[in-house]
């Protein structure tokens, strides 16, 4: 089974996690991969959206793959946006103060809504 479903909507990549659980360093090995090569392939101005709504626990070792790829992102003036986190790992955001960092919604429609209206002006 793949780790990530990727699709687009409108202008937006959304990248769906597969795992319940996402604990596994080889697992999150796999993931820094697929997020590097979705990088490396932006276009500057490219909306991203993180799907969660599979996810119930990962490690602090995945959190901080979200970090590098927020920095990466930012770097490449990639819009990325993350969504229906659950609530065990939206306390630990909290804790962290990554909810100031990183922009969370509540669901897709509210995180696909909040990048504004398409912009179909760049290629994968």
């Amino acid at each position: 089974m793949d780790l990530l479903t990727f699709r687009e909507i409108n202008d937006v990549v959304v990248v769906s996690f597969n795992q319940v659980k996402i604990l596994d360093e080889g697992v999150i090995r796999q993931i820094r991969e697929e997020f590097q090569n979705l990088t490396l392939q932006a276009a500057a101005g490219r909306k991203l959206l993180l799907d969660f709504s599979r996810v119930g626990f990962m490690s602090s070792s995945m959190i901080g793959q979200i970090v590098r790829l927020h920095k990466q992102c930012k770097q490449d003036k990639t819009q990325l946006k993350l969504c229906n986190i659950s609530s065990n790992i939206m306390e630990v955001f909290q804790i962290t103060g990554l909810t100031k960092l990183l922009s969370i919604y509540p669901d897709s429609v509210k995180a696909l809504d909040a990048f504004g209206p398409p912009s179909f002006g760049w290629n994968r």
